[in-house]
Formats: C-alpha cells, structure tokens, sequence
C-alpha cells in the first residue's frame, strides 16, 4: 500500500477513482499495522481500486480536517462518495465484503 505524498491531491485521489480506500494509521499502532497487511492482500485482487495510507502523525492537519481522531480508521469511497467508515475497533472483512458488493453492483450497472 502506497502512503500518501506529500504532493498528491487527496481530493483529486477521491474523485479520480472508482474505488477509493484510505486508511490512517500510526507507526506505533498493532492494529494499524494489521490492516495495513490485509488491506495490501486484497488489493492484489481488487485492481480497480487504489489505497493509501495516511501516517497521521506526519498529516495532523488533514487528519484533523477529515475527522479522523483516532486510528485505526479506513474510509472507502466509490466515485467519489463515501460508502464506508470505520474506526477504532470494527471487522475489517465486513467492511471489504460491503465493499465488494458495492464493486459488484457497479460493474452489474455497466453491463
């Protein structure tokens, strides 16, 4: 999983993408780090979609901007929109299955 850099547009990042997955975390944090490992084995299924890992330690001021004041917290976005939310302590497979049905209903609407 590709951390966010300091130049890339988050905003751009968000509304570029199909699927859309951003997790911040700490260094310092087991279960972040855990997440971090599942979260890189889904993508290798799931190429249509793009992560990032966001070190809040390193972005307090966008961390802050987003809301997000505690760690773990994965958001999922689907062109653009908020479809998911979770923090602290959640079932990480439950919130990729819902992803998962979200990718299914917009690939059956492609069809």
């Amino acid at each position: 999983m590709k951390e966010l850099d300091q130049i890339e547009n988050l905003k751009d990042l968000i509304s570029d993408s199909k699927c859309f997955l951003l997790q911040f975390g700490d260094e310092t944090c087991g279960p972040c780090h855990a997440i971090r490992n599942r979260l890189d084995r889904w993508l290798e299924g799931h190429p249509e979609c793009t992560v990032r890992y966001i070190p809040i330690s390193e972005f307090q001021e966008l961390s802050a901007q987003m809301g997000v004041f505690t760690v773990p917290t994965v958001r999922c976005y689907m062109d653009g929109k908020l479809v998911a939310d979770e923090s602290g302590y959640f079932s990480l497979d439950r919130m990729l299955d819902r992803v998962d049905r979200y990718l299914n209903m917009l690939s059956d609407g492609a069809r």
